[in-house]
């Protein structure tokens, strides 16, 4: 059965029960058939293409296995992808369009999907969605429209920017001073984790000592660089969602520095968009995070053998955990609501559960979203040594130890 691409949004607001006549029938229509059809809107082009190409690797490599293991309900999971590119509305929209109403996909699932259009363009149809935007705008987007369908599976951005600067303060490493320089991108996750670091920075006595905002395709850092050197920071963090905003970051950074301080590229820095420059070992003492990778356990080691025999390569430190359990996830809640396609239930299971996955705990809070901490999903500070990213502090956790960057005395 195939429908017409509709605006289920408009239709909510305006007519609930051509709406709700529409849902029953894509609820019928996923019911009607053996294999259970799960809808993977990711990036599969474009700047984000590399966390887009982690993310379907993780959700096959969950879905291979589950029906290796007889399936869900006994039914095979077929997986449906679609390209969001640079996550624009427009192909939200046509996601929703192409994977819910013309294919018939019982839930949604990626890393991240738009980071605020994904939910006008999803939530309406009230199937599961389950993503990692990690933006507070998204938490309050979702909850003004009663998607209650719609789980954040990790923290929000001003949280953990909160939290890498006190895992910071945590390697018990001897900064040279209490004074912070921070870059942002303007995009909400950027300005947001700034605000959460410049926020846990004061707490701690440090003094932000220079904090400026750039645009997506800064690749020249000649005055900014100049003017942090001034500050004599004894930190600069960095915190853009673009590889080659941090790339060319790095590589300036590294022919001019700014003394011996320390330079985080924060999440950007635990993405494959980094692993060029690392591999080139021109990042050298870099630091990171990341929300939610595997555990250093034995259920984070069979993941990385899985990973590494479907692959031939080492599994990513960010995504490919957590949308690997995103989908082991959604499958225990269909088996528990017993109906891939009563969505209701599903999303029921799926707030009720607090699934143990092998990023940790996700134990959804009454806005559908991750409390991170050291008994839920902790979040990890990351430092690249000898061309390998390195945990140095997992939760409140210190598991590694601070080396001196490259361009250290």
């Amino acid at each position: 059965m195939r429908y017409q691409c509709i605006n289920l949004f408009g239709l909510a607001r305006g007519n609930t029960v051509v709406a709700a006549a529409i849902m029953a029938a894509l609820s019928a229509q996923a019911a009607s058939s053996d294999t259970i059809s799960l809808g993977a809107p990711i990036p599969l082009t474009g700047y984000l293409a590399a966390d887009g190409a982690t993310m379907e690797r993780a959700i096959r490599l969950a879905v291979d296995e589950l029906n290796a293991n007889g399936g869900v309900l006994g039914n095979q999971v077929d997986v449906v992808t679609f390209d969001i590119g640079d996550l624009t509305p427009d192909k939200l929209s046509a996601a929703a369009a192409n994977l819910i109403e013309r294919e018939g996909v019982s839930a949604l699932i990626n890393g991240y999907g738009g980071m605020g259009p994904d939910i006008p363009a999803f939530c309406p149809y009230g199937i599961p969605y389950i993503h990692n935007d990690a933006v507070s705008s998204v938490i309050d987007l979702a909850e003004r429209m009663h998607c209650d369908a719609v789980f954040n599976a990790s923290d929000v951005d001003v949280n953990y920017g909160k939290a890498v600067f006190q895992q910071m303060l945590a390697t018990g490493y001897e900064f040279e001073s209490k004074r912070l320089a921070i870059v942002h991108g303007d995009y909400e996750w950027d300005v947001e984790v700034a605000k959460g670091m410049t926020e846990a920075a004061q707490a701690a006595g440090w003094e932000v000592v220079f904090s400026e905002e750039v645009p997506y395709d800064t690749v020249e850092w000649t005055g900014i660089l100049s003017k942090i050197r001034a500050t004599e920071p004894a930190l600069v963090h960095l915190e853009a969602l673009d590889p080659a905003v941090a790339t060319t970051f790095i590589s300036q950074f590294n022919d001019n520095p700014a003394g011996n301080a320390l330079v985080s590229v924060g999440y950007m820095g635990a993405t494959p968009g980094l692993d060029d420059v690392i591999a080139q070992g021109n990042a050298q003492g870099v630091l990171a995070f990341t929300l939610n990778a595997h555990l250093e356990d034995e259920e984070g080691g069979a993941f990385e053998a899985k990973w590494q025999d479907a692959y031939g390569a080492e599994a990513p430190i960010s995504l490919a955990a957590a949308v690997y359990d995103m989908v082991n996830m959604w499958a225990a809640a269909v088996e528990q609501a017993g109906d891939a396609s009563d969505y209701a239930a599903v999303a029921d299971a799926i707030r009720g559960m607090d699934y143990d996955g092998i990023a940790g705990i996700y134990a959804f809070n009454d806005r559908n979203f991750i409390d991170t901490g050291s008994q839920t999903q902790p979040a990890q500070l990351i430092q690249v040594q000898d061309g390998k990213r390195v945990r140095l502090v997992v939760g409140d956790e210190k598991v590694g130890e601070i080396v001196a960057p490259s361009w250290g005395n």
